[in-house]
């Protein structure tokens, strides 16, 4: 059975020669060998092109592609001059309230309240 140093050495190894000085230096106080394994490993997966996120960075990542799809894409209201009728048809239109929403939050001060006066 392989120890962890054994790993450790076994992925040193692997990395490009400016990699390995880092990995081989002495343990500081508050770093242990598994962690520095976890580390070497990383190093080695971008050195070889991949992308490699920890537990906290995937999640952020998950978190925000779910916001992303859970929201549709809307165009803001283009400033051109439509009358601010236009921009109340256009919100009584849109079906889905998160869409709605985020119409609305693309509204200036004025637009809303033209908006509202409209009702």
């Amino acid at each position: 059975m392989m120890t962890i140093e054994h790993r450790l050495a076994t992925v040193v190894s692997l990395l490009p020669p400016g990699a390995k000085a880092r990995f081989t230096a002495p343990l500081s106080p508050d770093e242990s060998t598994d962690t520095r394994l976890v580390e070497a490993v990383r190093a080695l997966a971008k050195a070889e092109g991949l992308n490699c996120l920890t537990p906290g960075e995937f999640s952020r990542a998950l978190v925000q592609q779910a916001a992303r799809l859970a929201m549709p894409t809307t165009k803001p209201p283009a400033a051109d001059g439509k009358p601010e009728d236009d921009l109340a048809a256009r919100f009584a239109a849109i079906t889905d309230p998160r869409a709605q929403t985020a119409f609305w939050r693309s509204l200036s001060a004025e637009q809303r309240a033209a908006i509202l006066e409209t009702k």
